[in-house]
């Protein structure tokens, strides 16, 4: 709920089909144009939205970390550390860091692109930041390391060609707070990457940009009676899927499919390395984490996913009673979910309302979080009534580390607040938050993922879960040496039979690979089990000068003076 919050405020509701034209390339999901969140907002109206992303990037701002409330006489934000509001203070931030313009600058993006079939590496070139200059742009300083926010970048590939040209945007964003005593600390980090077109919409008005801005007494969404400094989002219209939108302009970057059968890369450099476990949308991926002087190089592979979309309304009055009696009548919350009174939106032609607890007064917004345990049972509960089958098809190319209260319970060997411990992708509508839970009885890793058995035309929709760990991660679960690792991969559905998959399983350059893909939904659970012999003998390698000496052993290690190198 914390997405919904800047990006529907001030939402003006009408309903719209998007059409989607016949494809010139072949895509991932539903080809063309990307399908548009509809604007139901009629009085008396339930609606549930299971969508990963919704329209409009975060933006970038510094701020500092108490004084900052919902309402505000004058702006809050700051475009320096030497700012008075910022300097000597605690901050937090969060920042679209920008491209690279040489190899001195750091914290910014390197490189992106696509990788061939060959495995050769074909550059984006970097056309410009959209919008020209962010809403609450700031400048960063790497003595403190602090990243500069910009506006997320638009790139053109012309070997990647998609329906609607060759242009992509590109958000790298860190997030972080601190000070500048004691340091400033990146917390969280994310890569979102989609093929867009730019497109002309005048309903997108002056006040377009993500951020924080003035405005006066009257306005929709200010009900303060006095002119006010608040945090928006562009919103959307159902007419268009914005990733992002400049209101100078009046121009929204249109989402659009990604193009079949082509890997995608992002490289960036950054004084601080994101921590812990990563989530992401997309399959196949690869990191690589390399040391540049004071800086890191940090690239991300991987194939984009399908990812289905769920999305119902109903009247009140022609809900169906199995459905009405899972939502608080006064509120419209699912009942089960302990945040429940923070897991509605009430919203109603025109902008935001005081709630009312009659339900024909009211315009509920349900849309639980991805990783959310309500969201998952929420699913499971909708989809008889939408005939299990996707509403539609939205691809992704993103990777994120995960909150907090993702991490919750996780086992100590996934924390690491130096480095990153693993990542697990998946092209499911909900997944388990965190990465997968370790079960000591049966030693095995579990993870649950639900989506619609159909897509959009009817075919049986093909799960993909990748989990990609550290190596010494894996031995720390388990408590192994450090002899070679087996693993095996299964899937077994919700009502406990065995499913047929592509698994692939591999370990190489310190890092475990687990692979599944064709399986099928609704909510199977997936399992990994890792094991290994007992006493079991492995070889290293080890160099002195020239001199090369293979040691073997349950715990080899190089004699004095030698060096281990395999």
């Amino acid at each position: 709920m914390r997405k919904l919050t800047s990006i529907l405020l001030g939402l003006i509701l009408s309903f719209s089909a998007t059409a989607i034209g016949s494809a010139a390339v072949s895509s991932v999901g539903d080809p063309g144009r990307a399908w548009s969140v509809p604007n139901d907002g009629q009085r008396g109206e339930h609606i549930l939205g299971f969508l990963d992303t919704f329209p409009g990037e975060a933006g970038s701002d510094l701020l500092p970390s108490s004084g900052v409330q919902r309402y505000n006489d004058q702006d809050p934000t700051c475009s320096s550390l030497a700012d008075a509001k910022c300097a000597s203070r605690d901050i937090r931030y969060q920042a679209i860091v920008p491209y690279c313009k040489d190899a001195s600058e750091v914290n910014c993006t390197v490189d992106m692109g696509v990788i061939d079939s060959t495995g050769k590496k074909i550059s984006a070139t970097f056309n410009r930041y959209f919008p020209t200059k962010a809403l609450n742009q700031f400048a960063g300083s790497p003595e403190f390391k602090l990243p500069s926010g910009v506006a997320g970048s638009l790139f053109s590939i012309p070997s990647a060609p998609h329906d609607g040209g060759d242009k992509y945007y590109l958000s790298v964003q860190m997030n972080g707070n601190g000070n500048q005593s004691t340091g400033i600390n990146m917390t969280d980090f994310s890569v979102k990457l989609y093929p867009v077109a730019l497109e002309v919409d005048p309903s997108i008005g002056s006040r377009g940009d993500t951020g924080w801005n003035d405005f006066a007494a009257g306005v929709e969404g200010n009900s303060t009676g006095k002119t006010t400094w608040l945090r928006a989002g562009p919103g959307f219209s159902g007419n268009n899927f914005c990733v992002a939108t400049s209101g100078a302009e009046r121009q929204c970057a249109q989402r659009y499919a990604f193009p079949a059968d082509l890997k995608f890369y992002v490289v960036v450099r950054s004084l601080q390395l994101p921590s812990g476990w990563l989530h992401g949308r997309l399959t196949s991926p690869d990191i690589t984490i390399t040391k540049e002087s004071a800086a890191s190089i940090i690239e991300i592979q991987g194939e984009p996913v399908a990812v289905p979309v769920v999305y119902k309304m109903y009247k009140y009055p022609s809900m169906p009673a199995e459905l009405k009696a899972e939502y608080d009548v006064k509120s419209g919350a699912y009942k089960k979910d302990p945040n429940y009174v923070r897991s509605a939106l009430d919203y109603v032609q025109g902008g935001r309302t005081s709630h009312s607890e009659d339900p024909l007064q009211r315009n509920v917004i349900v849309a639980p979080e991805a990783s959310s345990s309500a969201g998952m049972e929420q699913l499971k509960l909708w989809l008889p009534f939408v005939e299990d089958k996707a509403t539609a098809l939205l691809s992704y190319w993103s990777a994120r580390t995960l909150s907090r209260a993702e991490m919750e319970g996780s086992s100590s060997c996934f924390i690491d607040s130096r480095n990153v411990t693993g990542i697990v992708t998946t092209n499911s509508t909900q997944y388990s938050g965190g990465p997968p839970a370790f079960n000591r009885v049966k030693g095995t890793l579990n993870y649950q993922v639900a989506a619609p058995h159909f897509g959009t035309t009817g075919d049986v929709f093909r799960g993909s879960y990748d989990l990609v760990m550290r190596s010494d991660v894996a031995r720390c679960i388990y408590g192994f040496t450090k002899a070679p690792i087996n693993a095996t991969l299964s899937i077994t559905s919700n009502d406990g039979v065995p499913q047929v998959a592509t698994v692939v399983v591999g370990e190489r350059n310190g890092w475990l690979y687990l692979q599944a893909k064709n399986f099928e939904f609704s909510s199977p659970v997936i399992t990994a089990k890792l094991t290994q012999k007992k006493n079991q003998k492995y070889t290293i390698t080890c160099m002195k000068g020239t001199v090369s000496k293979p040691v073997t052993g349950t715990a080899p290690k190089c004699p004095k003076g030698f060096k281990k190198v395999a």
